[in-house]
């Protein structure tokens, strides 16, 4: 309890980790879904497509924490300097140490590197669904979009859950693309559940704060584990 009590960074670090999770479950794997259906439709450059989205995945994270503070330098960075080449001023902004925006500057680049993850998980649930299903549903005048939400997402329900889980486990023991980006800061602002646990063991040596921490992630990482699990098996009971 002392850690919601008496440190003024623990719940700072919890709703960081909480949308950090958030943003995983609406923007990454939305965006993996669709990427996978358009690549399932794909009859030319099937293999190229597979590919080309799958190779951030095998990028190592130490290099991907280096190219993104690079891309939002905001000395040199082509982000800012895109923006001001488009004369959006009010767009610059100092990526890395502005409490404002620096959550989501750390956070994106995960995004980016793990959506070829369950792009190909749900590609391969895709793949899976019996042709002559979907042929039916074209004979019976159903357009692409009814084959998307009737069709494919009701018959991938499972590879959709184990993303879910896969995201939100992933989001709670995010560490090394946040800390090559800004090491936690300013102050608290970029700092999620596995920075904190780190700090606090290794850097400020408080083992047992570290160990407290530990124990949290995990009990957090259980409890969205059976809460996934719960809203799924109610979604399959009701169909």
């Amino acid at each position: 309890m002392d850690l919601f009590t008496n440190d003024r960074y623990f719940k700072k670090v919890i709703f960081n980790t909480l949308k950090s999770m958030a943003a995983g479950v609406c923007i990454q794997l939305p965006l993996a879904l669709i990427l996978a259906y358009l690549v399932y439709r794909t009859v030319r450059g099937f293999h190229f497509f597979q590919s080309v989205y799958f190779v951030p995945v095998v990028i190592s994270a130490t290099v991907i924490g280096l190219m993104f503070s690079l891309f939002f330098n905001p000395a040199f960075g082509p982000v800012n300097a895109f923006f001001e080449a488009m004369g959006w001023k009010g767009m610059i902004k100092n990526w890395l140490t502005d409490p404002g925006v620096v959550l989501f500057s750390v956070i994106m680049p995960g995004i980016w590197q793990y959506i070829g993850y369950h792009f190909i998980i749900l590609l391969a649930g895709m793949q899976s669904v019996p042709k002559e299903l979907i042929e039916s549903a074209y004979i019976d005048g159903a357009n692409t979009v009814d084959i998307f939400f009737r069709i494919m997402i009701p018959n991938i329900k499972a590879m959709i859950q184990v993303c879910v889980v896969i995201c939100l486990t992933g989001s709670i023991k995010t560490f090394d693309i946040p800390y090559l980006m800004t090491q936690g800061g300013p102050g608290a602002e970029s700092t999620f559940l596995s920075i904190y646990m780190y700090k606090e063991a290794f850097v400020d040596s408080s083992i047992g704060r570290g160990t407290a921490v530990a124990v949290c992630m995990l009990i957090l990482a259980l409890a969205v584990t059976m809460i996934v699990n719960r809203i799924f098996a109610f979604i399959n009971r009701n169909d």
